[in-house]
């Protein structure tokens, strides 16, 4: 045995510190680590739970049952004050006037307005639970490669991810469009094209951030599925105009999205929107030097939010372009576009960050085939802690303080959502790939 193979054998058989990659996928294996994960995420499940019968009639359940009553009362949510429709209900909906969520997720959440306030609840809040369990299903069972002992560390860290206990608070949507999304995913990866188009329209018409994700099938040459996706969504379309009428359909475009991104919701710190970001950036700079917002300010942010969604929608499409004659079989293109159409959207709230939870498994299926990149690893891992580091430091101020200290920690959101975005980025396009997991 030469001197080679004895070093060899030796750093074979030596135990991995923990910081390295593999030496903290061998932790999170351990059955010990495993059970203290868990026993971590079933306390956090179960506060999250103690917290959610009082939000029946609260945000955001309030807004989408009473935007889906009036349109199921024939009334248009975009035009009249839902305050007169969630008042006689007890539904919080001050200080948003008029409905924001496009007419077909109205549509199809109509149905549940069949049910009284709390029931309908109740069965909303189920129907995010089984999306949830269905996607980490799919991100970590065994149709992802992930081996069992990691899968099970992985699910209970996306338990305690702070972005899904505050989409259960606020009984958001996102999740429905993680499902949407991972399924999207896994058809590609199996060239049902057919499929997987049609689901990018019901995302898209559900939400409209999703249809950024075009941009994807295109530079993918993935000619099937944009037909699909595109004759899906003529075809919901109809069936929404057919359903809540054109001044309903018409009104979501002139009066839903303005309402969205009204100065208050885009002056919000937690709102982690590219362009949000960008304006508050500027705001913060006109009032520490003493300057007037007016016509020409509002230019100038103006222009500055379009270079710099361009610039990101740039490296996105470049990225993708280098990947595409490879036909992308780690997805990483395709995660590299759901980040980004996540800090593309008009607003985007910390719960968006449950969209994350597809890359970051991804990279990890990747990791245990040695397809990803130790930097891009790391770097989603301090995305993962910086948000909850963000959302920790803002729960001890206060949601309403104007502390500087909250506004920094709450900034450090959209640095969390770029984190991301970076950890995708070289996921795909690092051609060293030494990580394992």
């Amino acid at each position: 045995m030469n001197g080679v193979d004895s070093i060899q054998i030796a750093a074979a058989g030596a135990p991995q510190a923990w910081v390295s990659g593999a030496g903290l996928g061998a932790t999170l294996r351990r059955p010990s680590m495993i059970a203290i994960l868990w026993a971590a995420a079933l306390v956090h499940v179960g506060l999250t739970a103690a917290e959610l019968p009082a939000r029946a009639g609260r945000f955001d359940f309030s807004i989408y049952y009473a935007s889906a009553l009036a349109l199921r009362q024939n009334l248009n949510p975009y035009r009249i004050n839902l305050a007169r429709i969630g008042a006689p209900l007890g539904l919080e909906t001050a200080p948003i006037e008029h409905a924001t969520d496009p007419p077909a997720f109205l549509v199809c959440f109509e149905p549940l307005t069949l049910l009284p306030v709390r029931a309908a609840y109740w069965v909303w809040i189920a129907l995010n639970l089984a999306a949830l369990l269905a996607a980490l299903r799919l991100l970590l069972g065994a149709p992802s490669g992930i081996d069992s002992r990691l899968g099970l560390a992985l699910g209970a860290l996306a338990l305690l991810y702070p972005p899904v206990g505050d989409h259960f608070f606020w009984a958001q949507n996102k999740l429905l469009v993680l499902l949407l999304l991972v399924l999207m995913a896994r058809w590609m990866q199996q060239r049902r094209d057919a499929a997987a188009g049609l689901t990018l329209a019901v995302a898209g018409l559900w939400r409209g951030f999703p249809f950024i994700l075009v941009g994807y099938l295109v530079l993918g040459r993935r000619w099937r599925a944009l037909g699909f996706a595109m004759a899906g969504t003529a075809a919901g379309a109809v069936v929404t105009v057919a359903i809540a009428g054109v001044p309903a359909s018409v009104g979501f475009l002139s009066m839903g999205l303005r309402e969205a991104t009204l100065q208050r919701f885009m002056a919000e710190p937690i709102n982690l929107a590219l362009s949000a970001f960008v304006s508050q950036i500027l705001w913060y700079g006109a009032l520490a030097l003493n300057l007037t917002a007016g016509t020409g300010f509002e230019a100038l942010r103006l222009c500055a939010i379009g270079l710099a969604e361009l610039g990101l929608l740039a490296a996105t499409v470049g990225a993708t372009a280098r990947r595409a004659a490879e036909g992308d079989p780690e997805l990483g293109a395709f995660d590299l576009w759901v980040v980004a159409s996540v800090m593309l959207a008009p607003t985007a709230w910390v719960h968006y960050f449950v969209l994350m939870l597809l890359p970051f498994a991804g990279m990890v299926a990747a990791a245990q085939r040695r397809s990803a990149s130790g930097r891009a690893l790391w770097m989603a891992a301090g995305s993962y802690l910086m948000i909850a580091a963000s959302m920790d430091l803002r729960g001890r101020f206060g949601p309403h303080s104007t502390s500087a200290i909250f506004i920094a920690a709450a900034e450090g959101g959209f640095v969390s959502l770029a984190m991301a975005y970076a950890s995708v980025y070289w996921f795909m396009s690092d051609d060293q790939r030494p990580a394992h997991l």
